[in-house]
């Protein structure tokens, strides 16, 4: 692997684990899309009993629908995302169970629906504490990772066979992402707004 690509893995590393929260915003209708496609597909398996255009047409809507009401509906979106992200939890445990009978569908929309109403009381309430975590955690990978190509025989990067110090360091690095995005959430929350007005 070439340097320029091991010091961009350091550098998306170390922006992910700093901004992630940042870029989570930018890209959200994207994110909410990606969603709805799923739902829409699932839906239109569940509603069809096979993945055909049926069901490639309730993915497109579901994408579009998401998608639009994410930008539009600005206010409500953790809340559609945790009750969508239920939704689409609760029809992947039903499928994984296969849930294929009468019966069987009736419990796949009913936990369907659970898992709905649990993910629309329970995301909008940890919601930009579990994207600041992931996006740190994440973005102390790729910079291991980077470091780890950069330099191939050093062990302290090697996430692999390095042993106990390459966890705690992306421990640390993860840590490190958190308490600096919790410290500036507020700041860029005035930039928006500042931006906007």
């Amino acid at each position: 692997m070439s340097t320029i690509f091991a010091l961009l893995l350091i550098a998306s590393g170390l922006a992910i684990m700093a901004f992630g929260l940042f870029f989570f915003y930018a890209w959200l209708p994207l994110l909410y899309a990606l969603v709805g496609l799923d739902v829409g597909l699932l839906l239109g398996r569940s509603l069809t009993g096979e993945m055909g255009t049926m069901s490639i047409v309730f993915g497109i809507v579901g994408a579009v629908v998401l998608g639009a009401a994410s930008y539009f509906l600005e206010p409500y979106r953790r809340i559609m995302i945790g009750a969508f992200g239920g939704v689409l939890f609760g029809i992947s445990i039903a499928t994984a169970f296969g849930f294929e009978s009468w019966l069987g569908s009736l419990v796949s929309w009913l936990l369907a629906l659970l898992c709905g109403v649990i993910g629309s009381v329970l995301v909008p309430r940890f919601f930009n504490l579990f994207i600041v975590c992931a996006t740190a955690v994440s973005g102390a990978a790729i910079v291991m990772t980077g470091a780890s190509h950069l330099f191939p025989g050093v062990g302290l990067f090697d996430r692999v066979n390095g042993g106990l110090l390459p966890a705690i360091l992306v421990l640390v690095l993860a840590v490190t992402g958190v308490v600096w995005q919790r410290t500036n959430i507020a700041k860029w929350a005035q930039l928006a707004v500042n931006q906007k007005g």
